[in-house]
């Protein structure tokens, strides 16, 4: 059974009132209440918990405006979209109406047609705005909850694996166990860092030489896949000191250095340089694997980008996505190059201007 959307309507002309409930309600597909008063929409408001209120603005006692603020300083009615309804349409009330948290406005006399298709958006707005919120505090309650367990087992697979009194399967086994509890853990951090990237992050500056940020990501990944014997080969700048948010940032580099290992050949070879053009810092990741088709390109930094999901053997199809969602917070741009079958090339640009407010000697 489908889910009826609740609307409020707030006016204090019984036959306003009266005319829209009567158009909502013959649609079928909403549950339609009613206020003549912003006091009163308030009150009902706890009970009724709409997903849309239509509200005129001019109201007896509290007028529109002063009930659009009161709902928007109330955490409980975050995603509730308000239309705000006017027999003005001057441009310093539209604007007045949006300063107080509105959603939209309708004039009046209005189109039936024009309403029915702004409550119909609105409506489901709310609900995908909803859902996306949900996702994302699933995501990082499971990632909390299951970062004992899954510690847990990790850390048991690795004493199993350095027991000398199991056998060489039971070793390759544990092993297998450690690897793969590793990677669930790294997927479900990287989905709800994607989801705190898009719901908007604030970033917090400071000086750092790039060569020495590039390095400490070059060495850690370089034991993890010691046994691959892939030689990384670098060309760095040292004189380059950016400004960045680099717990942030660093996870750029991290998944597209790893992205490089994930597609070399064994015993292969990856070039990680970086230089600066002009007033951008440039960091250029190249590898020697099968390279990237030219209509796969761009796909590769959406979401999800993977679409074979059941065959899918080497990564998550997320973590360019956040590469490319770092980088734009921070006004850069990642794309890539590559002739296939000899390689696939990652260029990272930066800017290097001075973030205001913030003293580059520091």
């Amino acid at each position: 059974m489908k889910v009826q959307p609740k609307i409020l309507l707030v006016d204090d002309e019984p036959i306003i009132l009266f005319y829209i409930q009567d158009l909502l309600s013959s649609s079928g597909d909403y549950i339609v209440e009613t206020a003549d008063s912003g006091e009163q929409a308030l009150d009902i408001l706890p009970s009724f918990k709409p997903d849309l209120i239509l509200l005129d603005i001019q109201l007896p006692g509290m007028d529109g405006y002063e009930v659009c603020r009161q709902i928007r300083s109330d955490n409980r009615y975050r995603f509730t979209k308000i239309i705000m309804v006017s027999g003005h349409a001057r441009v310093n009330e539209r604007l007045k109406g949006y300063e107080s948290g509105a959603d939209d406005y309708l004039p009046k006399p209005f189109d039936n047609e024009e309403l029915m298709a702004k409550v119909r958006v609105f409506t489901q707005l709310k609900n995908k705005e909803e859902v996306d919120q949900i996702k994302g505090d699933l995501l990082t309650l499971i990632t909390h909850e299951t970062r004992t367990p899954v510690s847990g087992i990790i850390g048991c697979a690795e004493l199993l694996a350095n027991d000398p009194t199991l056998s060489a399967e039971g070793r390759e086994l544990a092993v297998l166990i450690a690897k793969s509890g590793q990677q669930l853990f790294q997927f479900m951090k990287n989905a709800v860092l994607l989801c705190k990237l898009k719901a908007g992050m604030e970033l917090h500056y400071n000086p750092e030489p790039v060569s020495s940020m590039l390095a400490n990501v070059i060495n850690n990944l370089a034991e993890e896949h010691l046994a691959e014997n892939i030689r990384v080969a670098t060309a760095f700048d040292d004189s380059i000191i950016l400004q960045a948010d680099w717990p942030l940032l660093i996870n750029v580099f991290k998944f597209v250095i790893e992205n490089a290992y994930k597609f070399s050949p064994p015993a292969g070879t990856i070039t990680v340089k970086s230089m600066q053009d002009r007033n951008a810092l440039l960091v250029i990741v190249s590898d020697e694997g099968e390279g990237v088709e030219s209509h796969m390109r761009e796909q590769i930094f959406d979401e999800f980008a993977i679409k074979d999901v059941a065959h899918h053997q080497k990564g998550q199809g997320i973590s360019l996505a956040i590469c490319r969602y770092i980088l734009q917070y921070h006004h850069g741009t990642i794309h890539v190059e590559d002739n296939p079958g000899r390689g696939a090339r990652f260029v990272i640009r930066l800017p290097l201007e001075t973030i205001e407010g913030l003293d580059p000697r520091a």
